[in-house]
């Protein structure tokens, strides 16, 4: 089961498989086709609500944000991600080539370009305590679901937000440019052919759920 007690933050000097650089190229926002594995329907019912309300209460969506008011909110997003990707692609972790992590450990060196070029230092911003601890591939994949969505949402705000958030870049929410759709497919295609069985689409199911729920915890409320 996964765990979800409070736990250390990694050391600083622990090292994660990082993309080489941010994307260059535009996010692709176009309409992608989902792999609808068992797996998949179950991820979208089980958080369906869960979304919704983080939609509902993003900062990101809210009249008048500028660019200190997105660089305090990213850095809230950051001390939830840097322990979570320490989780599933740290050197410890199991599941390292089956969640693609050379491509995919991106995320928190995306959101620290982005803090640095709003003149914020990312050291400053704390660690999430509480950030949910696979135990198993399934729950990995679970976690892994949340992180891997929030691309297709961050190319949308992209292209909403780029002239209004000038002269940031915005890396997080280019996230991994043209490549988006072609990733999101890649990650489709390993949860269908990993988790099929009936108690691992339920564990995936609920690591997303405290994965969720450990984001509005930490980053809304």
């Amino acid at each position: 089961m996964m765990a979800t007690s409070e736990h250390s933050a990694p050391a600083c000097g622990q090292r994660l498989l990082t993309c080489p650089q941010a994307p260059t190229h535009e996010p692709e926002t176009a309409t992608i086709t989902a792999i609808a594995s068992p797996a998949l329907l179950a991820l979208r019912d089980a958080t369906r609500e869960l979304h919704a309300e983080l939609d509902g209460h993003s900062p990101l969506t809210a009249p008048g944000l500028d660019t200190q008011a997105y660089a305090l909110h990213a850095g809230r997003v950051l001390g939830w991600m840097r322990p979570l990707e320490a989780q599933l692609y740290g050197e410890g972790a199991r599941w390292r080539d089956e969640l693609q992590a050379q491509e995919r450990a991106c995320k928190a060196s995306w959101i620290t370009s982005d803090l640095r070029e709003a003149g914020h230092d990312p050291a400053q911003f704390a660690d999430c305590p509480f950030t949910p601890q696979p135990a198993s591939l399934a729950e990995a994949f679970g976690v892994s679901y949340v992180c891997e969505g929030a691309t297709l949402g961050g190319a949308f705000l992209y292209k909403r937000l780029r002239e209004q958030l000038k002269p940031l870049s915005l890396h997080w929410l280019q996230g991994y440019g043209a490549q988006t759709g072609p990733l999101w497919q890649r990650w489709q295609a390993a949860l269908a052919e990993q988790i099929t069985k009936p108690a691992d689409i339920e564990a995936a199911s609920s690591a997303a759920q405290a994965a969720f729920d450990s984001f509005r915890r930490w980053v809304i409320q």
